[in-house]
C-alpha cells in the first residue's frame, strides 16, 4: 500500500515573555520557509506532545544557527519562559501548539561546523502548575486559615441545593487564587517573594484574565459538601487542588487551542458512556500501528468514598467482598465471573468530601452511580485494545486529538497522547497513544474480532 506524502510548512513563532520584570507579548522571531532572512529558514526539527495522563505536555525544535548573518545569535535571544507558537500547516492562521521555553541548548561535531540550538519545554497550559504561592507552615506571612474562609465564603454563595458545578469550582478555586495572589502584591511588586506572580501575567496574557472565558467544562455537580482546603502547607497550585478535588479515574484535566487560537482548560468527566468517532483512519496516512489485550491491569470490585466522613477509608478497604450493605450503601460493585480468574482487584477513586453543616448527608445514591460507572468503564480492561498508531500528518486536514475517538476496523479507540513530530526532509507524522479499543454497538462495549485480518494492503 503506497501511503500518502506531505510536504510541510511549518512555522514557529517566538514571543518574549517577561521584560523589565513585565509580562509582554512580544514577537522577535519567525521561523518559516518563506522567511526573507536566512536564520528564519534554518528550522531543522519540530516536535511537540499533548497527554492527558501528563498534563502540561512537552515540545522541542532545532535550529541551525547562522552566526554570520545575525547580529545577536538565536540562542541569545531566546529565553526561559519565552512562549513558542507552532503552526503546522504554514500559513500561521491556525496554532497547533503553545508551549513555554525551559531548557536552552547548543551542540556540534568537529566534522560539522554548522551548531545546532534546541529549545524545549512544556505545553502553555503547564503555566497554572508553575504558578505557586508558598504556604510552607514556618512561613508565617501567609495566613492559610484565614484564606480558606474566603474560599469557603465563595463556595458557600455558590452553592445551593442542587450543588455546585464543576466550573464553578474550578472558578471559584482560581479567583480565590488569584485574589491572594494580588494581596501579596504592591505597586506591580511582590511583598513577601514567596509567590511567582508574574506567571499569572502571563496566564491573563494567553488564557484571558476571565477565567469564565477559558474554563470549558462537563456539566456536572456536586452533590455534596466539598473541601476548602485550597490553601495547605508547602508550594500550592490550582491545578494540583482541582485534581484532588476532581479526580481520576473518573475526571480528566486537559488543554485544547480553540478556533480562535486561545488556549482553554477542557474539565470533565470521562466520556467513555456511548463513545462515537470523531476521526477515522484513513488508511493511506497510516504508517504503522500496534494494538495489544493484556491483563497486567484487571479490577474486579468498584467503589468511590469520600475523604473526611465518620468511616475512614481503611475500614472501607477491609470490606471482604464488597457485598455487604452499609448505611444504604453499596460501597463496592463485585464482578464474580472475573474475580474468580483475577482474584479481588479493587479500584477505588476518592473525593475530597467533609460535613460543613450539622444535618449535611452524603448523597446515596450518587455514590451508588458512580460505582456503577466505575464496573462499567473497568472490568473490561483485559478485553480492552491500548497501543499506538503512526500517520502522515496531512497538516491541512482535519486530526484526532486527545480526549477523542478514532475509529479503526470497526474498532473505537480513546487518545490519550498525540506526538507530533517533523524532520528536514521527511515527513510529518503524528503518532497517537491509545486506550479502550473495542467495538461499542448501543454504548455497551464489545470485544473487537478479526483484528489480524484488516487492511490486507499493509501484505
Amino acid at each position: 500500500m503506497e501511503v500518502v506524502s506531505q510536504a510541510p510548512q511549518p512555522t514557529i513563532k517566538c514571543y518574549h515573555s517577561i521584560v523589565n520584570n513585565t509580562a509582554v507579548q512580544l514577537l522577535y522571531q519567525e521561523f518559516t520557509p518563506k522567511s526573507s532572512y536566512t536564520s528564519g529558514r534554518n528550522l531543522q526539527s519540530y516536535n511537540f506532545e499533548r497527554s492527558i495522563d501528563n498534563f502540561g505536555g512537552s515540545f522541542s525544535f532545532t535550529v541551525k544557527e547562522d552566526t554570520e548573518n545575525l547580529i545577536k545569535p538565536f540562542m541569545d535571544e531566546v529565553q526561559p519562559l519565552d512562549i513558542i507558537v507552532i503552526s503546522e500547516s504554514g500559513d500561521a492562521i491556525q496554532s497547533d501548539f503553545i508551549g513555554v521555553v525551559t531548557t536552552i541548548s547548543v551542540g556540534g561535531m568537529a566534522s560539522n561546523l554548522n551548531k545546532v540550538v534546541t529549545i524545549s519545554g512544556k505545553s502553555i497550559e503547564w503555566l497554572f502548575s508553575y504558578f505557586n504561592i508558598n504556604c510552607d507552615i514556618q512561613i508565617e506571612i501567609f495566613n492559610n486559615q484565614e484564606a480558606d474562609k474566603t474560599f469557603i465564603a465563595d463556595l458557600a454563595k455558590r452553592s445551593g441545593e442542587e450543588g455546585i458545578k464543576v466550573k464553578d469550582v474550578a472558578i471559584a478555586s482560581i479567583k480565590t487564587f488569584r485574589e491572594q495572589v494580588s494581596g501579596l502584591q504592591k505597586n506591580g511588586q511582590s511583598d513577601s517573594v514567596i509567590t511567582n506572580f508574574l506567571i499569572g501575567d502571563l496566564i491573563d496574557l494567553w488564557f484571558g484574565k476571565d477565567p469564565n472565558n477559558y474554563i470549558d467544562a462537563s456539566d456536572d455537580s456536586f452533590a455534596y459538601p466539598i473541601s476548602s482546603n485550597l490553601f495547605t502547607s508547602g508550594k500550592i497550585n490550582i491545578i494540583d487542588y482541582l485534581k484532588k478535588l476532581i479526580p481520576a479515574p473518573i475526571y480528566e484535566i486537559f488543554c485544547y487551542i480553540d478556533s480562535a487560537n486561545k488556549p482553554k482548560l477542557n474539565i470533565r468527566k470521562v466520556p467513555f458512556n456511548n463513545p462515537e468517532a470523531n476521526y477515522t483512519i484513513n488508511p493511506t496516512h497510516l504508517t504503522d500501528y500496534t494494538l495489544t489485550r493484556n491483563c497486567e491491569e484487571v479490577y474486579t470490585a468498584f467503589f468511590t468514598y469520600l475523604e473526611g466522613t465518620e468511616l475512614s477509608p481503611d475500614f472501607y478497604m477491609h470490606l471482604a467482598a464488597g457485598e455487604g450493605e452499609l448505611k444504604g450503601y453499596n460501597f463496592a460493585q463485585p464482578n464474580k465471573e472475573k474475580a474468580a480468574k483475577y482474584g479481588y482487584q479493587l479500584l477505588t477513586c476518592s473525593f475530597v468530601g467533609y460535613n460543613s453543616k450539622k444535618n449535611a448527608q452524603t448523597n446515596k445514591q450518587i455514590i451508588q452511580e458512580l460505582n456503577k460507572e466505575l464496573e462499567s468503564w473497568f472490568s473490561n480492561l483485559d478485553e480492552m485494545y491500548t497501543g499506538d498508531f503512526t500517520l502522515v500528518n496531512v497538516t491541512k486536514e482535519k486530526h484526532a486529538k486527545i480526549g477523542e475517538w478514532l475509529c479503526f476496523a470497526r474498532g473505537l479507540y480513546y487518545v490519550i497522547t498525540e506526538k507530533h513530530s517533523w524532520t528536514y526532509g521527511d515527513n510529518p507524522m503524528i503518532n497517537y497513544q491509545v486506550i479502550r479499543g473495542g467495538e461499542y454497538p448501543k454504548g455497551k462495549f464489545k470485544p473487537v474480532e478479526k483484528l489480524s485480518a484488516v487492511y490486507k494492503e499493509f501484505e
